[in-house]
C-alpha cells in the first residue's frame, strides 16, 4: 500500500419526455408488490455485511441535513417516500401511489397501510407532513418545490398544495426520507441526529462517531421476507489505503472509490467493477468563488476569468482523476438535462490571466486562502499551484467536513471553497438547492445574477420537457462560463468492488447515494 500511496503523490505534480407525461397524468398504483413479493421469494436469510464508506455523515436527522454524503448512511433505517427506477425515473416506494393535478396546483401521496417505524408508532399521512414541515422550519422550504400549504385527508392520504406549477414535484418529494415523529418528541432533535429512526430494513443499534454505524434486522420490515441480511455495518475508514488493505482482506465486504490508483488496484487483484456507468453515477470536482462579497477579490468577474484562464483543464482533471475521469466545462456531464454544447472552455492561457488581474486591479496579485474537506484536500493542490502562475497566493486550509458545511450555510467565507458533487441527469433540484437565492447553502458565497436565477427557475416551472431543457442547460452556461460562479475541474466515475459472495447491493445502479439494503444479502 506504500506503492498506493506514491503513485497518487506522483498524480499530484445529470428529465426524459415520459418523466413530463407521468408527472402530468400518472395516478399512480402498486406496481412494485408483486416484484417486490416475487424477489423476497426462495433467497435465504441471514448473514452480516459490513461497507466502507471514506467519509463520516454529517448528521442522521435528515430535515437538517445540507448534504447528501449523509443520505447513503441512513439508507437502511430511514425509506424515501420514492425511488429511482432503472431509467432514472422516481415512483413510489414507501408511498403506495402519487397523483399530481397541475391544474389545482396539488401532490397527492397516498401511503402503503399497515406500515410501522422501528420504535412501534404507525406511519401516517400526519407523520410525513410533519416531516415536510421540519424540513421548511429547517430552510428547506424550496427542496420541496415551496409548498404552499399541507391537508390531511385521511390516515394515509395527504394533499400538498404549491402556489404555482413546478414540473419536478415527484422527483423532490420522492427523495424526502421519512422520520418517526413519536422518536422525535420523545427524544428530541439531538437525540435524533445520531439516532434515526424509521420504517426501514435495519434497525440503528450501535452508532460509533467517525467510527461505525451498525444495524439489526428489523423484524417488522413491510416487505414480507425481507431484510435477508441479520446485520449491516457501515464502517468510516477515512484511509483510502487502509480501506482497499481491509478489503483484500476481506475485512470489509464492498468498496466504492473513484479513486484512479485504488481502481488499478483492485482490479490487477482480480476484482470486478458493479457499477453502472451514466449521468446520475459521477462526481464532479469543483470550486466555488466568493462572488457576493465585495470586500472580496473574487467578487469581480474579470478576477474570476482570470482564474479560469489559469486552469489546465484536461491535466488538471487527469491528476485529479488518475486519468480515469474527464475534463467538463460545465457542471454536469453529456447525457444530463443540463448539458449545454454550446458551451466552451476557457483557453488556458497565463498571458491573458494576468491581463485581467491587472485590468481588476491586481497587477501583483493576491492573498488568499483555499478552504476545504480533508477527503477532497488533495483537489486543491493543482488549484493553488495554477493561482501561483498569475501572481495568486493561496494557503489552502483542511477543515472539519461538517464545519465547513455549517460555514457555507450563509458565511462569507473570504476565498475558494472546494466541493465535490454528485452529477445529475435532472440537476434542476440541485441547482436550485445548492446555488441559488432558495437553496440551503452558499448564500454568504455566491452572487446569484437575475437572469441565471430567472432561467434556473423558468427550468422548474416548464411546461413541457424541451422548454425545461433549454432553460435548465442556459442556467449552465450561465452558472460555469458567463459568470463564473463555480468553476468544474473534473469528472470522476464512481466504482463500486464487492466480495464474490455479495449479491443485490444495489450500489452504484441507478445514482451515488441510493442503494437496496433490504434486498442485499450474502451466499457464503
Amino acid at each position: 500500500m506504500k506503492k498506493l500511496a506514491s503513485l497518487r503523490k506522483i498524480l499530484l505534480s445529470l428529465f426524459v419526455l415520459a418523466v413530463c407525461v407521468a408527472n402530468l397524468f400518472w395516478a399512480g398504483n402498486d406496481r412494485n408488490s408483486a416484484a417486490i413479493v416475487a424477489a423476497a421469494s426462495g433467497k435465504a436469510r441471514g448473514g452480516s455485511l459490513k461497507i466502507a464508506i471514506i467519509a463520516a455523515p454529517f448528521t442522521l436527522y435528515m430535515p437538517k441535513s445540507t448534504s447528501t454524503i449523509n443520505n447513503q448512511a441512513t439508507m437502511p433505517a430511514l425509506e424515501p417516500l420514492g425511488r429511482l427506477n432503472a431509467k432514472g425515473v422516481y415512483e413510489p416506494w414507501l408511498a403506495e401511489s402519487f397523483k399530481i393535478d397541475p391544474e389545482k396546483l396539488t401532490f397527492t401521496i397516498k401511503l402503503r397501510p399497515g406500515v410501522v417505524f422501528h420504535d412501534g408508532s404507525k406511519l401516517t399521512a400526519e407523520v410525513v407532513k410533519w416531516n415536510f414541515e421540519q424540513m421548511i422550519k429547517n430552510g428547506k422550504a424550496s427542496e420541496l418545490c415551496n409548498p404552499k400549504s399541507f391537508e390531511v385527508v385521511n390516515d394515509l392520504t395527504l394533499v400538498i398544495r404549491f402556489s404555482e406549477w413546478a414540473n419536478n414535484w415527484q422527483d423532490v418529494i420522492s427523495e424526502v426520507q421519512i422520520q418517526s415523529k413519536e422518536a422525535y418528541e420523545k427524544r428530541g432533535e439531538e437525540w435524533c441526529a445520531i439516532n434515526p429512526v424509521g420504517t426501514g430494513p435495519f434497525v440503528l443499534k450501535e452508532y460509533v462517531q467517525g467510527s461505525k454505524l451498525i444495524f439489526k434486522r428489523f423484524d417488522k420490515y413491510r416487505i414480507k421476507g425481507q431484510p435477508y441480511l441479520d446485520t449491516l455495518e457501515i464502517d468510516i475508514i477515512t484511509d483510502l489505503n487502509t480501506q482497499i488493505t481491509a478489503f483484500q482482506n476481506k475485512e470489509i465486504d464492498c468498496v466504492m472509490t473513484n479513486d484512479a490508483v485504488a481502481i488499478q488496484s483492485l482490479e490487477r487483484a482480480g476484482f470486478k467493477n458493479t457499477a453502472k456507468k451514466s449521468p446520475n453515477l459521477a462526481d464532479i470536482y469543483y470550486f466555488l468563488f466568493n462572488s457576493k462579497d465585495p470586500d472580496v477579490p473574487f467578487s469581480k468577474l474579470k478576477v474570476r476569468q482570470a482564474v479560469m484562464h489559469s486552469l489546465d483543464y484536461p491535466n488538471i482533471a487527469k491528476v485529479l482523476t488518475g486519468g480515469l475521469g474527464i475534463a467538463t466545462n460545465q457542471f454536469g456531464i453529456k447525457g444530463a438535462y443540463s448539458y449545454n454544447p454550446s458551451v466552451k472552455f476557457y483557453v488556458h492561457n497565463l498571458k491573458k490571466a494576468k491581463a485581467l488581474l491587472k485590468e481588476a486591479g491586481y497587477p501583483n496579485g493576491f492573498d488568499t486562502t483555499i478552504y476545504t474537506r480533508a477527503e477532497i484536500q488533495d483537489s486543491a493542490v493543482p488549484l493553488q499551484a495554477s493561482l501561483k502562475a498569475i501572481g495568486i497566493r493561496a494557503t489552502i486550509k483542511v477543515l472539519d467536513g461538517a464545519l465547513l458545511d455549517k460555514m457555507q450555510v450563509a458565511d462569507s467565507i473570504p476565498g475558494i471553497v472546494m466541493g465535490k458533487g454528485a452529477s445529475q441527469l435532472d440537476f434542476t433540484k440541485n441547482y436550485i438547492r445548492l446555488y441559488s437565492s432558495q437553496g440551503i447553502k452558499n448564500h454568504g458565497l455566491i452572487a446569484y445574477p437575475p437572469d441565471y436565477e430567472k432561467a434556473l427557475f423558468g427550468a422548474r416551472a416548464a411546461k413541457t420537457f424541451d422548454e425545461k431543457k433549454k432553460l435548465l442547460q442556459t442556467a449552465s452556461k450561465k452558472l460555469v462560463e458567463e459568470y463564473a460562479l463555480l468553476v468544474p475541474t473534473g469528472v470522476a466515475f464512481y466504482k463500486c468492488y464487492t466480495q464474490d459472495y455479495v449479491r443485490d447491493l444495489g450500489i452504484y445502479q441507478v445514482s451515488i447515494h441510493a442503494w437496496t439494503p433490504e434486498r442485499a444479502r450474502v451466499t457464503k
